[in-house]
């Protein structure tokens, strides 16, 4: 039987998630306040849940993620915050796999 299909969700901490707001080149994608984009983030959870798509919450801490970005080379944007989350996920659900 084939793997199900695995994602993850970048899971903010309140704190966090302000900070990161700040700090973002893309600070227009974030939502207006915490509780919003946690709403989102919920609804978004069920709906892979509902499509078969095994979800995690990938909780990070702001200064490894800023550090990965500047190692990288990259800006602090989604683009990066997307990668560096598939790569948590794929660690995460070996490591959940075993």
């Amino acid at each position: 039987m084939a793997d199900k299909l695995v994602t993850g969700i970048l899971w903010w901490k309140p704190k966090q998630w302000e900070r990161a707001k700040q700090m973002s080149s893309d600070s227009h994608v974030f939502d207006d306040t915490y509780q919003d984009w946690e709403k989102g983030a919920e609804k978004a959870l069920k709906n892979f849940h509902d499509l078969g798509i095994k979800a995690y919450k990938i909780e990070i801490e702001l200064d490894e993620l800023v550090k990965w970005c500047k190692d990288k080379n990259m800006p602090f944007d989604s683009k990066a915050r997307s990668k560096f989350v598939s790569l948590k996920v794929k660690k995460h659900h070996e490591s959940q796999s075993k």
